[in-house]
């Protein structure tokens, strides 16, 4: 009983119905399979470039946000693609 537990836990409810040389047979692929990697992150051998993100950040504010801006809303709406 308690080993048709653990079968359904780890490969499901269809898994309780195998018999044991099925489930190890599936385990052996599965350990074999190579793992696929994440997209994204950092990639060895890649250039990176520092960016001063907190001048971008204030340039964005006072070109956009402040009381007198030096581009209207529809400059913003066509250069940041918003629908709005």
């Amino acid at each position: 009983m308690a080993w048709s537990y653990v079968k359904m836990s780890m490969f499901g409810i269809a898994a309780a119905y195998l018999r044991d040389d099925d489930i190890m047979a599936t385990v052996a692929v599965l350990v074999q399979t190579p793992q696929k990697h994440p997209w994204g992150g950092s990639v060895l051998g890649h250039k990176t470039y520092k960016r001063d993100r907190v001048a971008a950040d204030w340039q964005l504010n006072q070109d956009y946000f402040v009381e007198h801006p030096l581009y209207n809303k529809e400059h913003f709406r066509r250069r940041y693609n918003l629908l709005a």
